[in-house]
């Protein structure tokens, strides 16, 4: 069906039908009008990327949805830098890999329904949704007393975070003019970097003084406070009529949850607590035939079940599928060193949880200037065409992902060739610390620019009716390589700690079982001396072999991203 045989359908805020501002939408997702490739033909006849859809409560608007985003912004860091100490705490190391992923794993599942559903139901019944559950998920955080009670508590967070941060990405782009959302999102990341670089140091501290039923407590009044203001302020949109709820993909996302989930499990369920190489045990036998039959299901429902897939092909085809691709990247690079850079200063420097926090300032921080760097020489060389809004942020995410290499080459450097800290010399080399300072530095100022320019592409190259469900799949592309990131990064240091340790303790089974229930335990007073070196050896090769797969990630993300720029180029040259 051509665009001029649909009825126009508005979808402006509710609070701007006096203004008599109107967006037609039709919908574009029609192969010979709507391409996908290049500039989008025949779309910029209908829709105006620049159209203003502020009111007098914009500001209020902004202050619920840049809560929600320091409140996951401070939630990731605390659990970042603490989760080691956690399981040490509840003496269920080997589980370390559920209290890190958990969260993760329900975003995965449930962030690419928000964008359909609220446009069936409306943006402000999705975020307070949202931001209820997230809210009771962080409440039960602060009665868990034990590995799965936090588990499962993370996961329920998982499901409201999700929500929060994706329709908050999605009423952004729905009100704001594109030639401005650049600066408005370096805004929010320079917030969402103060609060992640305060989560470090806040739940070292929390965790001292009040154990694990106290780390979540500093979040309890800003979920209250982002629910009041959404309630009041915060005004539902005109749904589209083409919509209904056999669009919304449950059995994918359900296929999906159970996909993820098997392979963690798989590689969480074995027994670390011996050096004997028994085979695969019962659960992750079980574990992969669950996987096996998730993908089977996934890839049927999709085929013959699904109306509008949950991953549509539409998205995942030329330069759309690089864009998002990158994305999960991205994500993997960012949530490995998130995650890891503060084990390896914990256990191969003995650096406290608190300390190790003040080290994630560094990305953080570097994190929010580069996307405001970003949105500055965005506005300034960038005109306020289509065109030229994909060629720049195109030519931006590679120029950043030539700069990873450095950053993570610095990076790299000191986690493989630095040599463990015991005994009575405690000082960190100044080489060392400075090089690995420098290496996150670059990771996030990298990181944060290329968050801004892919939310600038995507928006650019789908305009501001289909940017829900296409913000939805970025969103679940960048949650993917989060979760696996860190499920794959932790299971490669518990495997690879398990084989080093038992070869240097295989004499003292009684010690090995210890350290690998309870890592802590290497800088406690009661590890004995004569071994000490050889041990932290040990995880100082597992701790290096969990960054492998991030290097294979920041050239796959070079690759992909020259691509993505060689393409653009030609794209805009033609023009």
């Amino acid at each position: 069906m051509s665009i001029e045989q649909e009825a126009p359908r508005n979808i402006e805020l509710a609070s701007f039908d006096k203004s008599g501002v109107e967006v037609s939408s039709g919908y574009p997702f029609d192969e010979e009008t709507y391409p996908y490739e290049g500039e989008i033909i025949g779309v910029e006849a209908e829709e105006n990327l620049e159209v203003d859809l502020r009111d007098q409560n914009f500001g209020w608007v902004l202050t619920s949805i840049w809560t929600n985003s320091a409140l996951a912004a401070l939630d990731g860091t605390i659990v970042s830098t603490t989760v080691n100490e956690i399981a040490s705490q509840f003496q269920q190391a080997s589980m370390v890999t559920w209290v890190a992923t958990a969260y993760l794993l329900t975003t995965t599942a449930v962030q690419p329904l928000y964008g359909k559903i609220s446009d069936i139901i409306g943006r402000r019944k999705c975020l307070l949704f949202g931001e209820v559950i997230f809210g009771l998920g962080v409440l039960l955080c602060n009665f868990s007393n034990s590995i799965p009670q936090l588990t499962i508590a993370r996961a329920i967070c998982g499901i409201g975070g999700s929500g929060n941060s994706a329709m908050g990405n999605i009423m952004l782009n729905d009100i704001l003019p594109l030639s401005v959302r650049a600066t408005y999102w370096s805004y929010g990341a320079i917030l969402a970097s103060i609060f992640q670089s305060l989560g470090g140091p806040i739940g070292g501290l929390f965790l001292k003084w009040f154990g694990v039923g106290g780390l979540f407590t500093p979040q309890i009044p800003f979920c209250i406070g982002s629910l009041y203001l959404s309630y009041r302020y915060i005004h539902d949109y005109k749904e589209h009529t083409r919509n209904s709820w056999k669009r919304i993909d449950f059995g994918g996302s359900i296929c999906l949850l159970m996909g993820i989930s098997s392979f963690i499990f798989f590689f969480s369920s074995s027994d670390n607590t011996t050096i004997e190489d028994k085979g695969w045990s019962t659960p992750q036998k079980w574990s992969f035939v669950l996987l096996i039959i998730s993908i089977i299901a996934f890839a049927l429902v999709e085929n013959f079940i699904a109306v509008e897939c949950i991953i549509p092909r539409v998205i995942l085809e030329g330069t759309l599928g690089l864009m998002v691709c990158i994305h999960g990247l991205i994500a993997v690079i960012n949530y490995t060193c998130l995650f890891m850079v503060p084990l390896f200063l914990q256990l191969n420097w003995g650096v406290s949880v608190s300390r190790s926090g003040g080290y994630i300032m560094f990305i953080v921080i570097f994190s929010s200037a580069g996307a405001m760097l970003t949105s500055i020489v965005l506005n300034r060389v960038s005109k306020p065409t289509r065109s030229s809004q994909l060629f720049c942020a195109a030519s931006a995410i590679f120029y950043m992902s030539i700069f990873t290499i450095v950053g993570y080459h610095c990076m790299q450097k000191v986690i493989h060739y630095s040599k463990p800290i015991y005994g009575k010399n405690t000082e960190i080399p100044k080489h060392d610390n400075w090089s690995i300072i420098l290496g996150i530095a670059i990771l996030g100022f990298c990181q944060g620019s290329q968050n801004v320019t892919i939310s600038i592409y995507n928006v650019a190259k789908v305009g501001r009716k289909e940017q829900a469900s296409s913000t939805s799949v970025n969103l679940l592309f960048r949650s993917m390589g989060n979760v696996l990131s860190v499920s794959i990064a932790l299971n490669i240091f518990t495997n690879v700690l398990k084989k080093k340790l038992g070869k240097v303790l295989s004499n003292d089974l009684k010690l090995l079982v210890i350290l690998l229930k309870d890592n802590a335990v290497l800088r406690s007073d009661s590890m004995p001396t004569e071994k000490i070196g050889l041990i932290l050896e040990a995880f100082h090769d597992a701790l290096g072999a969990s960054f492998v797969p991030c290097k294979w990630c920041v050239y796959a993300s070079l690759i992909l991203s020259l691509m993505l720029f060689v393409t653009e180029y030609k794209q805009y040259k033609d023009l």
